[in-house]
């Protein structure tokens, strides 16, 4: 029987993940022209990983939905689901699917293994 472990998944996800990260990247310039933020490298890769580490904990897998997380998220701050000027759009996020829910559970039940 093959088993891969939790560490060697990762290993295998990382140039997908990098990828994609890219790609956010290279769509920040367009999505919000003049923002000289968007030039900062370290400063928007951080936001960008946790913008997809939070799209992930709220259920958001799709690499669209995942983008527009981010976007917000740079758009509006961290808090934005909280704040009171765009709460409705933390009332309005879908439910995790039970699929989404399901990846969500991965990493605690490989770390169990």
């Amino acid at each position: 029987m093959l088993v891969i472990r939790h560490a060697q998944m990762e290993a295998l996800d990382a140039p997908a993940h990098e990828h994609f990260i890219e790609e956010i990247f290279s769509a920040l310039p367009d999505v919000f022209p003049g923002d000289a933020r968007v030039l900062e490298r370290q400063t928007m890769r951080a936001l960008i990983e946790d913008g997809i580490a939070r799209a992930s904990r709220l259920g958001l897998t799709g690499g669209g939905e995942v983008s527009r997380y981010v976007f917000l998220l740079h758009e509006l701050g961290p808090d934005f689901e909280d704040a009171a000027r765009t709460r409705w759009i933390g009332r309005i996020r879908p439910a995790p699917t039970p699929l989404g829910r399901y990846l969500l559970a991965l990493p605690r039940r490989a770390s169990a293994w």
